[in-house]
């Protein structure tokens, strides 16, 4: 009566056991069911209204990305254009810079002609007012022998009236050449002052075009300082 009992209680041990282990597959499967469904619903491709969302951010951050070199690169170039309209107006100023230094030396160049030739026209009218001073002594001279000659001729003097008269013609020749040499100084004066004169006019056209220059030299300047100052 023992031995039923036990071997009872063995059958219902083992039934328990069996039930158990199949409560536990079953359990087993539903989670690996669970775990697939999940893996299914997370494998499926979003929706089209997200898509399209993403889709505009995209191109709306490249949109910015665009304009932004764009725009660093229209001021990279309005910058090298505003550098090269200062370089170009340096270039020019420095041209004029280069007139007006060439039309100051050309300037200076005819001032010393001019002062030269007033030079030589004083030297040339100190000779000719010499020339006429001795012409001067000489006409004296002459009108001495003029008295001379009379008193010959009433017999005052023992001197011949042809002794007189051949020292009036040398006197007279003195006179024509004192009075050639005043004319010719004076001839060379007047010739050094024209030239003068000439040379006066040119250095102060050489002198108005230097300044002319140099004004512009100082525009094209101001300018280029102007247009550094705006382009930095």
């Amino acid at each position: 009566m023992s031995n039923g009992k036990s071997n009872g209680d063995k059958e219902r041990t083992l039934e328990e056991l069996k039930a158990l282990r199949e409560k536990r597959l079953s359990k087993g499967q539903g989670t690996a069911q669970g775990s697939k469904s999940d893996a299914v619903k997370s494998s499926k491709p979003p929706s089209s209204s997200r898509v399209a969302d993403e889709s505009v951010d995209i191109s709306e951050a490249r949109s910015q990305d665009d304009e932004a070199v764009i725009s660093a690169v229209r001021a990279s170039r309005m910058q090298a254009e505003a550098y090269h309209d200062i370089a170009r107006l340096r270039n020019k100023a420095q041209k004029h810079q280069a007139k007006a230094a060439k039309f100051m030396t050309r300037y200076k160049s005819y001032e010393a002609k001019t002062q030269k030739s007033l030079s030589v026209a004083v030297r040339y009218r100190e000779k000719a007012a010499e020339s006429r001073q001795r012409e001067k002594q000489q006409n004296t001279r002459l009108k001495e022998l003029e008295k001379d000659l009379k008193a010959t001729i009433s017999g005052e003097t023992e001197v011949t009236p042809e002794a007189i008269k051949l020292r009036m013609a040398k006197t007279e020749k003195k006179i024509a050449q004192a009075q050639e040499k005043a004319r010719k100084f004076e001839a060379k004066a007047a010739e050094k002052n024209e030239k003068a004169a000439l040379y006066k006019s040119k250095a102060a056209f050489f002198l108005e075009q230097s300044k002319i220059n140099e004004a512009e030299v100082k525009n094209y300047n101001k300018r280029a300082d102007n247009l550094e100052r705006a382009s930095e």
